[in-house]
């Protein structure tokens, strides 16, 4: 029997955009005011919309396992789902971000020792419940959709990372840590966004077809008099009502 694939939800452009500005807009107002929730709650966010960790993974994630230096950068994810270790490349913006993230936690002289976490929760170690709890909170303060989790910043990542790609699953697949390409699948699928943009992408095909054949001759509307058929003026000397010149 057919298996049914779970359903992707991921931020849209827009809602990626909007739900990123403000938590940033958020962690500036907190360094202004000497506030730390929203300095690390923009971090963790920027983390998960930009590596695709899973929240335990993001959760687990100690100083250590940030590859910073120059180059390539990376983050080490130790104990992933099965137990897998992998490497996770990140962009500069993240790499910068994170750097950043580092410098503020060493100034509030927090440990940023290679075994200190990373994102440490309020009393302990930071769970995947706080990492959900940060999340939904930060999307809940801009209406998105209540359904939106922890995972849709995953899904948002690798459907993002897939057209970005030019939809190399092998890529997808290696950042997530999936185990089989099958798995990845997923988001080679078509969306709705994707069906509206392809069906503006041919209406503006039509329009510039439309705009280049705007001065060339057109073949008339209403049907052409038999009288003006034989008229060599409408088609031409070469053309006569049914016999050639040479026949004559």
């Amino acid at each position: 029997m057919p298996t049914t694939q779970p359903t992707v939800r991921y931020l849209t452009a827009e809602e990626l955009s909007r739900l990123r500005r403000f938590a940033e807009s958020q962690a500036v107002l907190a360094l202004q005011r000497g506030n730390s929730g929203a300095v690390r709650a923009w971090a963790l966010l920027d983390t998960l919309l930009s590596s695709g960790l899973r929240a335990s993974e993001v959760a687990a994630l100690r100083v250590g396992d940030c590859f910073l230096g120059y180059g390539q950068s990376s983050l080490l994810v130790q104990h992933g789902k099965g137990g897998k270790t992998r490497g996770v490349i990140i962009a500069e913006e993240l790499k910068r971000h994170l750097k950043a993230f580092l410098t503020w936690k060493a100034d509030r002289e927090e440990p940023v020792t290679p075994a200190a976490p990373l994102f440490p929760g309020q009393r302990g170690p930071l769970t995947r419940n706080g990492v959900w709890r940060i999340v939904k909170g930060l999307m809940a303060a801009v209406g998105l959709d209540p359904r939106y989790a922890t995972h849709t910043c995953r899904h948002t990542y690798a459907t993002h990372l897939y057209r970005a790609s030019g939809g190399d699953l092998e890529i997808v697949q290696e950042q997530l840590g999936h185990a089989n390409v099958k798995t990845t699948t997923i988001y080679a699928k078509v969306t709705k966004e994707d069906k509206l943009k392809a069906a503006n992408a041919l209406a503006k095909t039509y329009e510039e077809s439309e705009r280049k054949q705007a001065a060339a001759p057109r073949w008339p509307r209403q049907s052409i008099p038999a009288s003006r058929l034989a008229a060599p003026e409408v088609f031409g000397d070469r053309l006569s009502c049914g016999r050639s010149r040479s026949a004559e």
